[in-house]
């Protein structure tokens, strides 16, 4: 199997999901860049997401693996036409009007292409590095707010709790800001994103009922990305078995844990047995099975969708992803 589709292909990929959202034939279909792969894999990768005819690429910053935004322009710099995401920023480590000025620059060498994404940061690590506020809930409104007028232009002046700024304007501000988005799975956390965002970005082990949820109280704010544990392989209990263990890790006990802290009622809580517990968190099975996983996502709200491959040969998954399961979606 060839490494890329064809060039009419990629042209029609491109027509049908480059840039989707609302109204699309389908949503953005991406992958993440594993935080396992050692930095130096990704320019390679990056080209052959590119080539292959993928929407995104995704670029997680985790502590203390490797930094999100060298990396976001390494790749953007190698590639054609794929849009680069940074997901998650976590939004306390840097100062807001730095953050800003950097994606700025990203923005306008690259227009139409970056698309930033903000959190909390994990607890544990920014205790590690002397940054865990006191409110993270405050600090990433406080923060993604600030953010936000930086790149529509305004000059800003601040003092709240966690964002210190007197007469602060961009020299080069982007002459469209690249959307904003914000993860959480929390209530409060989803309404930060409806107030200072432009959408959201949900974690792997993402049910169609919670993303459905998550985009009903996000409200008229119509970006949704999810990462999404991925496995395709003729034999769906192969696939399966290859997401069993991070279903495990992110879509723990026995209900739907993100659904409940909604505030809403899981019916299906202890009744699902072993392949349908992972079928309603992840995309795996055969080429048709993926497929429909994909579309349930869709339907529940998802713009964007981010596989995370969950089997060795990522490449490989990347390739049936685009020839065997997105054909299916149209």
């Amino acid at each position: 199997m060839s490494d890329a589709l064809p060039e009419s292909n990629v042209e029609e990929a491109r027509r049908a999901g480059h840039g989707a959202g609302a109204g699309s034939a389908r949503p953005a279909i991406g992958v993440m860049f594993r935080r396992e792969r050692p930095p130096e894999e990704l320019v390679p990768f990056a080209r052959f997401v590119d080539g292959l005819g993928l929407d995104e690429l995704w670029i997680v910053e985790d502590c203390f693996w490797a930094g999100g935004l060298t990396a976001v322009g390494a790749a953007l710099a190698v590639t054609d036409r794929v849009v680069v995401g940074m997901g998650l920023v976590p939004a306390v480590v840097r100062n807001p009007a730095i953050v800003a000025m950097e994606m700025a620059g990203v923005a306008r060498m690259f227009p139409d292409r970056f698309v930033p994404a903000f959190g909390h940061g994990v607890a544990d690590w920014m205790r590690q590095i002397g940054e865990l506020p006191a409110s993270q809930l405050a600090s990433l409104r406080q923060i993604v707010d600030v953010v936000r007028r930086l790149l529509d232009g305004e000059r800003v002046t601040v003092h709240d709790d966690y964002v210190a700024l007197d007469d602060v304007q961009l020299v080069f501000p982007p002459a469209v800001r690249p959307p904003l988005l914000v993860g959480v799975t929390g209530p409060r956390s989803i309404d930060v994103a409806a107030a200072t965002a432009d959408g959201l970005i949900l974690p792997e082990g993402s049910s169609p009922e919670f993303v459905r949820a998550a985009v009903d109280r996000l409200g008229d704010r119509n970006r949704c990305a999810v990462y999404v544990l991925f496995a395709v392989d003729d034999d769906a209990e192969v696939a399966r078995d290859a997401c069993r263990s991070a279903v495990d890790l992110f879509a723990p006990g026995r209900g739907d844990e993100r659904l409940e802290k909604l505030g809403l009622t899981d019916e299906s809580a202890g009744t699902l047995g072993d392949a349908e517990r992972i079928d309603r968190y992840a995309v795996a099975g055969t080429p048709a099975d993926c497929a429909a996983a994909l579309r349930r996502l869709t339907e529940a709200g998802a713009t964007s969708l981010i596989v995370v491959p969950q089997m060795t040969d990522h490449e490989q998954q990347l390739q049936r992803l685009v020839h065997e399961v997105m054909p299916l979606l149209s």
